[in-house]
């Protein structure tokens, strides 16, 4: 087995059990982060964004170390499980209601330039099983061809149970209002995902805002663009450990 390979195995032998981000400070969490530093010089794929053979399709995510303003203070370096707002989840577009955390994945689209994230929820007082969207799309620039210079385009969540009316849903986890849980943004934010390792089924970026995320390619429908064509599309719910 080579090195990189030895590196890779270990990493995600980790992460199979320990989700809980760097802010756990357990020899798990700071072992991920240093597996990570060493596998970046050792990627098979430099210049990532010149391979969209490989990154196109949908990416999950199996570890999430959330970056300082993704989740708000409250989520920081946390992982699988946290609560915190889904006005923070939403770049503080959607409402202010309880959201915990339970997962989430990339789904890029190099012929569309389309690079989304769904992520599953629970939102409300009342844990209401969620999907929520964010659609953005991607830029390369020539000075750095490991990053991904994402515009983020806006936000929508709807639930996972498809014969829930919107109204219904709204209702559920405590809005007034349908209309407030999708929002377009204008101006788009502009942040960037850096490719710190790729290969031809793990990815592993790091966000501008302090995220690590470890991914894995799967065969999956790309659901953010599914979805709003028939949402019985729409991806099975995770479940997570209690929080």
């Amino acid at each position: 087995m080579s090195h990189r390979d030895a590196l890779r195995c270990e990493l995600l032998s980790i992460i199979e059990t320990h989700k809980e981000g760097f802010a756990s400070g357990t020899p798990e969490s700071k072992r991920i982060d240093a597996l990570i530093d060493e596998l970046a010089p050792l990627t098979p794929y430099p210049r990532a964004i010149d391979h969209p053979e490989v990154y196109r399709g949908h990416w999950a995510a199996v570890y999430h170390n959330i970056g300082k303003l993704v989740g708000g203070a409250e989520a920081k370096d946390q992982g699988v499980g946290v609560t915190a707002s889904l006005k923070v989840f939403s770049m503080g577009r959607l409402p202010d209601i309880p959201a915990r955390f339970l997962g989430n994945g990339l789904e890029i689209d190099p012929g569309t330039g389309a690079y989304n994230f769904v992520a599953q929820f629970e939102l409300g007082e009342r844990r209401v099983p969620s999907h929520h969207f964010s659609f953005a799309a991607y830029r390369r620039r020539e000075e750095n061809l490991e990053r991904f210079f994402v515009d983020f385009g806006g936000f929508s969540v709807v639930p996972v149970d498809s014969a829930l009316s919107m109204q219904e849903f709204a209702a559920a986890i405590g809005v007034d209002d349908p209309a407030l849980l999708s929002h377009e943004m204008t101006p788009r934010p502009k942040l960037w995902s850096q490719v710190a390792y790729m290969d031809d089924d793990l990815r592993i970026q790091l966000g501008q805002l302090g995220g690590h995320y470890v991914m894995r390619r799967t065969a999956l429908p790309m659901y953010s663009i599914e979805y709003f064509r028939d949402n019985s599309i729409a991806p099975a719910f995770a479940a997570a450990k209690p929080a």
